[in-house]
């Protein structure tokens, strides 16, 4: 029988090997068996969980000196200062921030993030219990700052300023400094101690202010103008948004969150408020409404207009006002508040429905818009209604910088349009994150400061962030992401302790050794062990990022210090374009 032959096969079956022969120099083998004109370069890059830091931390930084890649004597005092360079605020974050950094930490792709909040919240305690200050006052420039508002952007300029030297003074209306930290947050989330205790670090640095001033009433911003070299305008976002609906005008029991929580803070518990209160909204200012009631005693319920899978609020924050007794109530939409001689009686809803393909609004980025009332209606009983459905600047005053708009405008150096001395931050741009309001202050002080020196205004260069699929993750052995605990009470009322229990410091230190440093050289000696042609050299006490160096004379290019390299420090870029 006559078999068809295969060539191919025939070559590999009867392939006969050329004898072994060990090879030396640049002739050794290399990884991918021949060799390359690129050799490796060390690019220090920005960490994605940095890149995604809105108040601009050095993440990276601190973890590395916790877990003792960068060498401290006392590397929980290094770390804090290292996030107080950025952010004057590490104890109340490490509370209560969302941590967008958590997701993009590289680490995900392997097996859990870092847990970079619970770690901020450690050191944070740490710099408080231990009396740490902050950087001082630089040198008297002569210069003076006005700073309006003493919320977190307000607080956070006039920290970045009294360090240039400048005199800051800061102009608030309400009768303590914090904004929305204090006014809006309550103290089961952020102990008042704690707040009190970061705020004062700041004023000691020289900071005047000036409280239960209301600039455009008291004062003017013209007057500022003629007093101040510039100004800072940063008053937030503490005008809550009123109930739309038939029936809520000028009814006793009817109010906002803003105001609620504000009066909560300024009265305490002896604050008076119903027995039923109904929240209506379903962010996480909702849930603090809701939280609070419990709190005060009440029975609360929320109405929100959409599923569960499509609230605003993070799921920490519905499971906690649900676990603590908050009723949900789905897919309703308010109509009209009922009310009788004694002020609120109930809120009457319409059950809601997914608007179909085509309908105005279906594809609404918002997803309230995306649904829409039917026939069916209910009533619910309550005694008090707080709108948790938004809140806007108070920009009264402002006029001659906000040409009618509700928000202030700045570009990308935080200053007002066609106003040069005149700089703007915070929540009064755009209602955001606390961390991210950190951040404009200090953006905007580093303008600032620019600006009263006559220099160019500072740039925001281009720096690479690292890719995960350019490290090699499979050097970091598993391990989960430590957890912090929240304590659930039996009965929530009058209890406003703090709730979320922080991490051990060697809990935290052990955290930090899941960094995978990205972007930076760690000393792994990775690539020292694998170079083939033993073109790396270590040099362990020089500086971070200057730890290894290839002998280019030796390197034949054949990338294996890339492919094996943990943190994407080593790219293979000399001789790209040759």
């Amino acid at each position: 029988m006559k078999v068809e032959s295969n060539p191919i096969l025939d070559f590999a079956t009867s392939y006969v090997f050329p004898p072994f022969s060990e090879l030396t120099g640049t002739d050794k083998i290399v990884a991918f068996g021949d060799h390359s004109h690129k050799c490796p370069v060390y690019v220090r890059q920005l960490a994605p969980c940095m890149a995604e830091c809105p108040a601009g931390e050095d993440i990276r930084g601190y973890h590395r000196l916790l877990n003792g890649v960068d060498k401290s004597d006392n590397a929980l005092k290094a770390a804090w200062e290292t996030i107080v360079d950025a952010n004057p605020f590490p104890a109340v974050m490490g509370r209560i921030c969302p941590h967008p950094c958590e997701n993009a930490c590289n680490r995900q792709h392997h097996d859990e993030s870092v847990a970079i909040n619970a770690v901020e919240q450690v050191i944070g305690n740490y710099g408080i219990e231990a009396g740490l200050q902050l950087p001082g006052a630089g040198v008297d420039t002569g210069k003076r700052v006005a700073v309006i508002g003493g919320g977190p952007a307000g607080l956070s300029a006039a920290y970045q300023l009294r360090r240039k030297g400048h005199a800051v003074t800061i102009y608030d209306a309400n009768e303590k400094l914090g904004g929305m930290v204090l006014y809006g947050i309550m103290g089961y989330r952020v102990d008042r101690n704690v707040l009190e205790a970061e705020i004062q670090r700041i004023i000691n640095l020289g900071v005047e202010t000036k409280m239960g001033v209301c600039v455009g009433i008291d004062i003017t911003l013209a007057q500022l103008e003629q007093e101040y070299d510039a100004i800072f305008i940063a008053p937030g976002a503490q005008k809550g948004r009123a109930l739309p609906v038939p029936g809520s005008a000028a009814i006793p029991g009817v109010t906002n969150a803003i105001d609620f929580l504000k009066n909560y803070e300024v009265q305490g518990d002896a604050i008076s408020i119903g027995k039923k209160v109904l929240v209506i909204g379903d962010g996480n200012v909702a849930m603090d409404v809701a939280r609070l009631a419990l709190r005060l005693g009440s029975q609360a319920s929320v109405v929100a207009g959409v599923p569960r899978e499509e609230m605003a609020c993070f799921q920490i924050e519905f499971d906690d006002a649900e676990r603590e007794g908050a009723a949900m109530h789905y897919m309703s939409g308010a109509l009209e508040v009922i009310s009788g001689e004694n002020g609120v009686q109930a809120l009457r809803c319409a059950k809601m429905a997914k608007k179909v393909k085509g309908e105005d609004g279906w594809n609404s980025p918002i997803p309230f818009f995306r649904y829409k009332n039917t026939e069916e209606t209910f009533d619910i009983e309550a005694d008090m209604i707080v709108a948790a459905i938004g809140q806007s600047a108070d920009l009264q005053g402002f006029e001659s910088v906000t040409a009618g708009s509700q928000w202030l405008k700045v570009d990308r150096y935080f200053r007002l349009q066609g106003k040069e001395n005149l700089f703007g931050g915070g929540d009064a741009i755009k209602v955001d994150l606390i961390t991210t309001a950190v951040g404009h202050g200090r953006k905007a002080a580093n303008s600032i400061d620019a600006f009263l020196k006559g220099l160019p205004l500072p740039e925001q260069g281009y720096r690479e962030i690292t890719k995960v699929h350019k490290q090699d993750v499979l050097y970091f052995v598993h391990s989960e992401q430590a957890k912090r605990e929240t304590i659930e009470l039996d009965n929530v009322v009058g209890n406003h302790d703090e709730l979320l229990a922080a991490l051990t410091e060697g809990e935290a230190k052990a955290e930090s050794g899941r960094c995978m440093s990205c972007g930076l050289c760690f000393d792994c000696k990775q690539c020292l062990s694998f170079c083939p042609q033993e073109a790396v050299t270590r040099f362990r006490d020089n500086a971070s990022g200057e730890v290894v160096y290839t002998n280019y004379s030796k390197c034949v290019g054949c990338h294996l210090c890339s492919l094996v390299c943990p943190s994407g420090f080593i790219q293979m870029g000399m001789g790209e374009g040759l």
